[in-house]
């Protein structure tokens, strides 16, 4: 298994994350990997990537810079996108019971490793 395949697979084990997904800036799954939920990669790429270019122009309609990292907070869970350098994205989707500030503190503790196995 892949040090990235790996990196994922312990994401998935944080309490209420269903899926970890890297993706390309243009929507193809790099690498990914679910707790066992019907969430499919691809289709998480696909809309992910589709909503950041929104935000995207949202951000630099805004003057506010690049952005760093996006989060949509819905009624049944949560979506944290994280840029990883120029050319990827990691996605996690969570449920609802997910604690939004571990999330980001697992994100800034991993998110390194993510890179560098890219």
């Amino acid at each position: 298994m892949s040090e990235l395949k790996n990196l994922l697979t312990d994401f998935v084990r944080v309490e209420g994350v269903h899926a970890a997904v890297v993706i390309s800036r243009d929507g193809f799954v790099i690498e990914g990997e679910t707790n066992g939920t019907a969430l499919d990669n691809d289709a998480v790429g696909a809309v992910v990537s589709v909503g950041i270019g929104s935000s995207a122009v949202m951000a630099n309609e805004l003057q506010v810079g690049e952005i760093v990292q996006t989060m949509f907070e819905c009624a049944k869970g949560v979506v944290v996108v994280t840029f990883l350098g120029a050319n990827a994205l990691l996605a996690l989707v969570s449920d609802a019971t997910a604690n939004i500030g571990n999330l980001r503190y697992q994100l800034k503790k991993r998110v390194p490793a993510i890179e560098a196995a890219l």
